[in-house]
């Protein structure tokens, strides 16, 4: 589902990732772990083809990521930052514009089914109403998990997803996270997190 082959990244002269190769299968959930600084976030954003590599190749979805291809690939994707922003004032316009989008429409807006994304994801339904400005990070990014899964995406792409939530929050988005089939690619230093994925990746810095 994602390949990187030989992937080489550079800025200011300085490589930040060399010749790194990996092969992530289809339903697969895998953590990407490391030191600040090794490149993971680099990595994460070259899936969605907003940073190119310098050498080596990435492929999506048996497409490679060039510019010619990358509006196709993101299509199948959803990307959850750690720090979300979007152009909305309502949560209820976040949730629903996508589904406007030609490239969504065979998917319709369900609020039935939204709002029990929201029981399973420890989300209050009163926030349906209320302005983005007023939720906290953890629970844009959870909004956003559910938002990909209503839209039927083929991958997910988490950065640091445990990361502004409580403890009892964190369990119930874990347990959630391992029941749907998609592949899941996450950045996290939350341990009880990683180790409940399939595979654990480790990128170390370059010296």
């Amino acid at each position: 589902m994602i390949k990187f082959e030989n992937v080489s990244f550079v800025f200011d002269d300085k490589t930040i990732v060399s010749g790194y190769s990996e092969h992530i299968k289809e339903s697969e959930h895998v953590c990407l772990m490391g030191e600040s600084g090794a490149g993971k976030s680099t990595i994460m954003k070259s899936i969605m083809g907003l940073i190119q590599p310098d050498g080596g190749k990435i492929t999506v979805c048996g497409k490679e990521v060039t510019h010619a291809d990358i509006l196709s690939i993101r299509s199948h994707i959803a990307w959850v930052p750690q720090e979300v922003h979007l152009p909305y004032e309502f949560v209820k316009e976040a949730l629903e514009a996508p589904f406007v989008l030609k490239v969504n429409q065979s998917r319709r807006f369900d609020k039935d089914q939204m709002f029990q994304l929201f029981e399973t994801l420890s989300l209050d339904k009163s926030i349906y109403e209320r302005r983005m400005q007023d939720i906290s990070g953890g629970e844009r990014q959870r909004l956003m998990i559910a938002l990909a899964v209503m839209l039927d995406k083929k991958i997910l792409l988490l950065d640091e997803p445990t990361s502004a939530i409580d403890s009892e929050t964190r369990e119930k988005m874990i347990a959630f996270l391992k029941t749907i089939n998609i592949t899941l690619f996450a950045i996290s230093h939350d341990m009880p997190f990683a180790l409940t994925c399939d595979r654990i990746i480790r990128l170390n810095k370059i010296r």
